[in-house]
This record gives C-alpha cells, structure tokens and sequence, in this order.
C-alpha cells in the first residue's frame, strides 16, 4: 500500500473536499510533506472512514452532480487501450512488489534461522542478545500483519483503483492537481476541475493547448490536425486536448490565474434556449461552435450582441468556466433598455448572437485562505452563481455563505438550485431574503446586516457583492462597519460598468 498519497487523492480516498484537508493541513491536524500526507496519518484523523463500500469515494463526485447538474456517475470508461494499458502497468507494479515480499520472507527466514543457531551459542551473553533480536522482529512482524487490517487493505485497494480509473495530474510551476476520469483527456480534464490552461479549440486544430510532459506516461486517443515537431515531441510536447494519462502525470503547462491572463475572444454563437424564470426573468442559454469555446474565469462578464448587431448588452456570466461551450445569462426585465426589450420580446431559440469577452476581475484565485460569504440582490446572483460553480469545481473553499436579496417581482428566481446546494454541500449555506417593495431598499443595510450576523466570525472572510449599485453600496458600508478590509471584499455593480 501507498505510504504516501497526494492531497487530491487523499480527499477523494477520506470522502471529503480538499479544501477541508487543506485546512486541516494548515491548522496543524494532519502533517504532510512535500504536498503528500501519510496513509496512517489520515486514517487517523478519519477514524470513521468506511472504505470498503462505495459511498465514501464517491461522495465528492456526488456533490458535484447534485450542485452543477451533471451526470457524473454515467461519465464513461477510459478509453479500451488506455485502460488496458493502465492494468498493464498496475500488474507489473503488483507483481514487483510479490517479488519484493517474497524476497523479504525469504531474508527473514534466513535471519531468524541464524538466530536460533546463535541460542545455542556457549556464550551466555550471544545467546540472550540473538534470543532478544529473534522475539523483536516477530513481534515486529506480527504487529505490523495485525496493522494490516480490512481498513489499511480496503484503502489501498481503492488506491490502485483509483491509479487506474482517475490517475492524476501535477500541473507545473504553480503545483495544482486534478484526477483525469473516465474518457476525459488532460484537457477536459482540467477544465472540470476549474483549471483554465492555456487552449482555443479543444479540437486539435490550433495548437495552444500544446504542453510539456515532465514525467509519466500518455497516450493519444483523438486524432489532431495540429503538427508537432519531431525535435518538440522528444522533449515530450503534446497536445492537452488529443492525450488522456497512461499513469499519473507532471505537466508544464501555465494556468491562468488572473483576468490578464485570458486573451480577448469574438465568438458567434447561436441561442440554444429562452427560459422564462417567471414573469421578470428570462434565462438565455447560448452555445459556441465545438471549434470555438469561450475562456473565462468565474464571475466574468461578456458583451453580447444581438439582431446582426443591432442591439448590444453587457451581462455577467452564469456558469462555471468548465462548461466553456454552453454559456448562461440572467436577464431582468426593464422597458427602458433595448436589449432586455428584445430578450423578452423577439429572442429565439435558433438565433445567431456574438459574444465578445471576457471582460471584468470579479473573479476568485485557485486557493481560498477564509471561509467565503457571497452576497447577491436579483440577477446579481448571476455572476455570484458563476463563482460558486467555480469554487465548487477547484474543490478549496472550507465553508460558504449565500445571502441572495430579492427585491419587486424578480423573485429568488433559482431557488432550488440553491436549495440543492444546500442540500448536497456540508460546508454551504443558503440564505434567502425577500424586499417586498422598491422602498425596502433603504432597509438595505439593516437586512444585510441582520442576515450577515447568522453568519460565524463575519469579519474573519472574503466577501463576493454583486447586484444593483444601491445594494453594493449599501453592503460596502455593512463590511465597513464590521471591519472587513477592502482586500478581502470584491464587488460587482449589475449591470457592469462598461
């Protein structure tokens, strides 16, 4: 069994977030070395673990489908040659290591037979000494055989399964980890764990997704009209989007961690849906060509022009960056603007519409140091939504907070879905609030407050803001006074600002 194992596999393996274990690792409760932590380490600190049955493995994966809506338990299997490839590998690693064993028995039955010839030594003194080294190593031994029990064998067990069925990938220099599972290739990979490296058409046709594998060992399983040099291949260049991992892999790769790092993308894209969200709401799903996805971090907005130009808006995005072809939008009613008028009026589904983006720093990094508290009021939930998924698929936050103001006929418009946050996540709270009329509004700040003081330690986390200008106003005084400073708060006016 694995003396060692990854933070990300440990997690998976305990059936908990890494962002729990990365806290636990920070408060001192479970040691680690090197990124790694010791298996007698965390069946410690998890003494409850049952790993003999499936539901503490996939406890995580079911989060994830219940909160973002995915079928993650029907994701299909590796491809047939990797997989095979992948078993190969795990017989050869079992067989060494029976050779290993049995070589070890046979130096021990050697040595304790050694033993028992030195008891009979005329020397009293060498026959105690060796009588004491024989009675150590087997209790040695037989302690380390009791040790070995159905929880050690279950854990590694599913720690071979998991080399085959998820093995993993160190991204290098910034050091992030993801499992690649099922059919995934690095790429898609990467993007389901919220990930943004560097790529354009996910097809293999551009190329920017070409990447150094530092070690391990890959295999293509889609075809790429991209060329890779030959002098470039040897160095062990390979294209993220055609390749799926034979064995855990370290990769080269740069991710993107800030808004400068995403290039400006045109898009034309066609409308796949309008849901009406009630009466004031409507939801427009959009989709990119498979040639052309969208690369944006969570929280971002994008322009978005409609009838051959005509008409133009700026709207944050409303779903995670690792669904990067099926993009969201929250539009409100309002008569006064042309572009919500069209979007409740004449969108259709079918329709051809131009996304130029991303646009906006109303993002979170890839590590989270405080429990996080998002604070939404009508389609502000829009972007907040984007982020949740976000953090949701990096798997780092240790606790969040939703507080979503609803004002008018707007409605908390996706209630359920936050209700199944709610649900599915142990570290998520869900917390709804009506405004009954428009002169609620000056009540603003005593509800933010009110619904801020049923959170714990409010003044110990990293705030998200996003709705009207009065209520971002109105919940920037609210942290003011609690003593929240202006670093750890990030603020977003609906709609944003050009």
């Amino acid at each position: 069994m694995e003396k060692q194992l990854s933070v990300i596999r440990a997690a998976r393996l305990a059936g908990v977030t890494r962002g729990e274990l990365q806290t636990r690792i920070k408060c001192g409760d479970l040691p680690s070395f090197d990124g790694t932590v010791r298996v007698d380490d965390l069946l410690s600190l998890y003494p409850g673990t049952r790993l003999e049955d499936e539901r503490t493995l996939e406890r995580v994966d079911r989060i994830k489908a219940a909160a973002l809506g995915r079928d993650v338990a029907g994701r299909s299997l590796p491809e047939p040659q990797v997989l095979a490839e992948r078993l190969a590998i795990l017989g050869h690693k079992l067989t060494r290591a029976r050779r290993q064993a049995e070589h070890y028995a046979a130096v021990f039955e050697a040595l304790e037979s050694r033993l028992r010839e030195l008891e009979k030594h005329r020397d009293g003194h060498t026959r105690a000494v060796a009588r004491e080294i024989k009675l150590w190593m087997q209790s040695a031994l037989h302690q380390g055989l009791a040790e070995s029990d159905a929880m050690g064998s279950a854990l590694a067990d599913r720690s071979h399964w998991m080399s085959v069925m998820a093995p993993q990938v160190r991204l290098l220099p910034d050091h992030q980890e993801f499992l690649v599972e099922g059919s995934d290739t690095v790429l898609d990979a990467a993007l389901r764990a919220g990930l943004s490296i560097s790529y354009g058409c996910s097809n293999g046709n551009c190329g920017e997704c070409k990447a150094r594998v530092v070690s391990g060992e890959i295999r293509e399983v889609r075809p790429h009209d991209y060329v890779i040099p030959e002098s470039e291949r040897a160095q062990g260049y390979a294209l993220m989007c055609a390749v799926a991992p034979v064995t855990d892999l370290v990769v080269e790769v740069g991710v993107a961690r800030s808004p400068d790092q995403i290039p400006l993308q045109t898009i034309e894209a066609m409308v796949r849906d309008v849901e009406h969200q009630g009466t004031h709401v409507r939801v427009v799903r959009v989709q990119t060509p498979r040639t052309r996805r969208l690369r944006f971090l969570g929280g971002q907005y994008v322009r978005v022009r409609l009838d051959e130009g005509r008409v133009e808006g700026r709207l944050p995005l409303a779903n995670c960056p690792c669904d990067d072809r099926n993009l969201v939008l929250h539009v409100a009613e309002d008569r006064e603007d042309a572009f919500a008028v069209y979007c409740f009026e004449r969108l259709r589904k079918g329709e051809r519409v131009e996304i130029e983006g991303p646009y906006g720093d109303f993002v979170i990094g890839d590590e989270v140091e405080r429990p996080l508290v998002f604070l939404a009021c009508d389609t502000g939930f829009a972007p907040i939504k984007s982020l949740i998924e976000h953090v949701i698929a990096l798997d780092i936050a240790d606790a969040m907070d939703l507080v979503w103001l609803a004002t008018g006929a707007i409605g908390h418009y996706e209630d359920n879905l936050c209700r199944s946050w709610d649900d599915a996540l142990d570290n998520f709270r869900y917390k709804p609030v009506r405004v009954n009329a428009a002169s609620d509004r000056e009540a603003w700040p005593a509800l933010i407050a009110g619904s801020l003081s049923r959170v714990e330690d409010p003044s110990g986390r990293d705030y998200y803001v996003a709705g009207p200008g009065r209520f971002v106003d109105a919940a920037a005084a609210v942290l003011d006074r609690l003593g929240v400073p202006p670093e750890r708060r990030c603020l977003q006016g609906i709609p944003p600002a050009a």
